[in-house]
């Protein structure tokens, strides 16, 4: 294992200071971080160089530059959910053995952006990243849907039935679109039984974000081993805790995300 390069840890140190708590002293600096002020001051000259930091001489203060948030633009909203879902989704895979999923909405579709089929002893998939899965015949896509406020439903039906040749019809399907949401509320969980493909089943549950639904986690299973009702009953209360603590990473990582910019 390498070692930690200790230079970068104190600069990194020094920016988390600054960014919390603004403009300060070398002396306050030293005092947060627990630095000497000669290193206090190698550091800030060396991160003032670079441009993230600046000086007011008069008050020897320093600060933090914009260049700062270069550091954090890059990082997507999407970057940050799969971030908060992963290790909420290994938890889960410790406590039930079966593989679960993370997928997003996108372009009347859903994306699977997390997974731990390959780490499932009992997954027949070992890629299933960047896979889509139906808005209305997966139980990722129905939990989404069903989470959706009314007129987001209705607009990303409509996108469904625009973008996915396969789905249209099943999008402009009043009835069923109806019947799908009341199912699932009534249940507390989304459901599917062959709908992605023949063999397998899985129950899934919305993660909220704070606005629209985030996304969806559902836990994947054969038809032959059990009904969703079972899997249910087994697995409902892990997969809940696993949504919980999704959602507080979730809301932390967009905290401190937002502290940074």
């Amino acid at each position: 294992m390498h070692r930690n390069v200790r230079a970068l840890s104190r600069g990194l140190a020094l920016i988390s200071q600054l960014n919390a708590g603004g403009p300060m002293s070398v002396v306050q600096l030293a005092r947060r971080t627990g630095l000497n002020r000669t290193t206090c001051y190698r550091l800030l000259e060396t991160l003032r160089d670079e441009g993230y930091v600046t000086s007011d001489e008069t008050n020897a203060l320093f600060g933090l530059t914009p260049r700062v948030r270069t550091l954090s633009e890059g990082v997507s909203s999407r970057d940050l959910s799969s971030q908060a879902a992963l290790p909420a989704m290994f938890g889960l895979l410790d406590h039930v053995s079966w593989p679960s999923d993370f997928g997003v909405f996108e372009l009347g579709s859903v994306l699977i952006r997390e997974s731990t089929h390959p780490f499932s002893p009992f997954s027949v998939h070992r890629s299933m990243v960047g896979r889509r899965r139906s808005l209305l015949r997966s139980a990722l896509g129905r939990a989404i849907l069903t989470a959706s406020p009314p007129a987001l439903r209705r607009e990303m039906l409509e996108m469904t039935a625009s973008l996915v040749e396969e789905d249209a019809a099943l999008a402009k399907d009043r009835r069923l679109v109806e019947q799908i949401v009341s199912q699932t509320k009534k249940d507390g969980y989304a459901s599917s039984v062959g709908g992605s493909e023949a063999g397998i089943s899985a129950i899934a549950l919305p993660i909220q974000g704070g606005g629209p639904v985030l996304g969806s986690l559902n836990l994947i299973f054969f038809t032959s081993s059990m009904t969703p009702q079972v899997a249910a009953a087994r697995f409902l209360s892990s997969m809940r805790q696993a949504v919980q603590e999704i959602e507080q990473r979730w809301a932390a990582a967009n905290k401190a995300r937002g502290k940074v910019a």
